[in-house]
């Protein structure tokens, strides 16, 4: 899958021993983790969250899925570029396109689905339409 040219959001990250394995190489936990950070600084810059507080209570953006495809080998202490794409945001879900490399190259490409959900205090959580306080902050087209 081809990226946009320009990425919604740009970050670089240090590779941090808690996110290697036995051969001192970032293993695949590591590399959700860093996505995952990386969308939480995505949110942060737009001023939003992926858990906010509006007028009738808590909602968040869990994910739904993630896809993950590792390439070469990313090590203790290297300097990882991650680029963030908004590839969807259809007004429920919204879908990021993640890729990480570093000197070697591509280190790993993926993507995260996240839904709007309600989180009721005595209750599941469940699916709503992305609140409009959000949309007005997010780039990305709809549909």
């Amino acid at each position: 899958m081809n990226s946009p040219a320009e990425p919604d959001f740009l970050r670089f990250h240090r590779v941090r021993w808690v996110e290697v394995d036995a051969r001192g190489c970032v293993n695949l936990a590591g590399l959700l983790r860093i996505m995952e950070e990386t969308e939480y600084a995505f949110l942060r810059s737009l001023g939003l969250s992926v858990v906010m507080k509006d007028h009738r209570g808590t909602i968040g953006f869990p994910r739904i899925g993630a896809e993950l495809e590792a390439g070469s080998p990313a090590r203790f202490d290297d300097i990882l570029e991650i680029r963030l794409y908004v590839l969807t945001n259809d007004g429920v879900t919204i879908r990021y396109r993640f890729e990480i490399t570093g000197a070697g190259g591509q280190v790993a490409t993926g993507n995260f689905t996240i839904a709007c959900c309600r989180f009721p205090p005595d209750a599941p959580p469940r699916a709503i339409l992305i609140p409009d306080f959000f949309q007005k902050s997010f780039p990305g087209a709809t549909g």
